[in-house]
C-alpha cells in the first residue's frame, strides 16, 4: 500500500498550485465550459442559494456570478486561494460570500441550500470513506429537500485503462512539474515534484485521490440521503489532448437530496 501523508490537501493548494495547474484551473475557457455543464445538469434560477464546495479560488462561482446567480456562497480550506477569489471578486465587483471550513464539518444551517456543486476533482481526497462519506452526509444536511448535488471526480475507468506513471510538463518558462504514479486498491497515489530552472526544487509532496466506481458512488449517494442519483462519463473539457492529471476525463455524478 503507498503513504502518504493524510493532510496533503491543507498543504498542497496554495500559490503554487495554481501555476502548476494553470491548464485546467486558471483557464476561463475550461471554466465556461464547466459552468455550462452545471447549468445543464442542475437548471439552477438565478435566486437559487448555491454553495460552491471546495472552491478553490472560486472560478466557477465568479462565473456563475456573471451570468446573473445572485445568491453564491463558497467554501474552501486553502486560505491564499480564498484571498485570492476575494481579490477578484472586488475587483470585478462581484458579491460572493468567502467562507473557511472543512467540508466534512459545514457551518451552515440545515435545509438552507437549493444546489451544491463539488467540481475539480475535489472529493476523495481521504483514503478513509468515512471522511469521504461525512463530506456527503453535510451536503445533504445543508441542501433542501429536492436540492441538487453535482459532483465532478476522476473517471475511474478511463484512469484505470489509461494509466500512466510517470508525465511531466513544463508549466510556464521557469516551472516543470514531474508526476510519478502508483495505483492501488483504494485510488492513485501521486508523488509531485515542482521544481524550478532558477531556483530548484520548490516542492515533493504526494497526494491521494479515491478511485471509486459507479457502483461505490451509488451506494454512498444513497446512504447519505440523495436520490436519482446519475452519472455522465468521459466529461473532457479541454480542447488539446494532453495529460492533465486527474483533471484529464472525469466522471460528473448528479443526485438530488430526499
Amino acid at each position: 500500500m503507498s503513504s502518504f501523508d493524510p493532510d496533503w490537501w491543507r498543504k498542497i493548494f496554495d500559490e503554487l498550485y495554481l501555476a502548476t495547474d494553470a491548464r485546467s484551473i486558471a483557464n476561463d475557457e475550461i471554466t465556461r465550459t464547466e459552468v455550462d455543464l452545471i447549468e445543464k445538469l442542475l437548471e439552477p434560477r438565478p435566486d437559487d442559494l448555491i454553495l460552491d464546495l471546495c472552491a478553490g479560488q472560486g472560478r466557477h462561482s465568479l462565473e456563475l456570478s456573471r451570468r446573473g446567480y445572485e445568491n453564491i456562497v463558497l467554501i474552501d480550506y486553502s486560505m491564499p486561494l480564498l484571498i485570492l477569489g476575494y481579490h477578484v471578486a472586488r475587483r470585478q465587483d462581484i458579491v460572493l460570500n468567502f467562507i473557511r471550513c472543512d467540508a466534512r464539518f459545514l457551518c451552515l444551517t440545515e435545509s438552507s441550500f437549493d444546489h451544491v456543486i463539488i467540481m475539480g476533482n475535489s472529493f476523495g481526497y481521504f483514503r478513509n470513506d468515512a471522511d469521504n462519506f461525512a463530506i456527503l452526509a453535510e451536503v445533504a444536511r445543508i441542501l433542501k429537500p429536492g436540492g441538487k448535488i453535482l459532483v465532478d471526480l476522476i473517471n475511474r475507468d478511463y484512469m484505470m485503462n489509461q494509466f500512466r506513471p510517470q508525465s511531466w510538463h513544463e508549466a510556464d518558462e521557469d516551472l516543470v512539474v514531474c508526476r510519478d504514479r502508483t495505483l492501488d486498491n483504494e485510488g492513485i497515489v501521486v508523488r509531485e515534484l515542482v521544481l524550478s530552472k532558477q531556483k530548484g526544487l520548490l516542492r515533493d509532496l504526494t497526494y491521494f485521490s479515491r478511485l471509486y466506481c459507479k457502483e461505490e458512488l451509488n451506494d454512498i449517494f444513497r446512504h447519505a440521503g440523495f436520490e436519482k442519483v446519475c452519472f455522465l462519463d468521459e466529461f473532457a473539457p479541454h480542447s488539446i489532448k494532453a495529460d492533465y492529471g486527474m483533471l484529464t476525463n472525469r466522471t460528473i455524478v448528479s443526485a438530488i437530496a430526499g
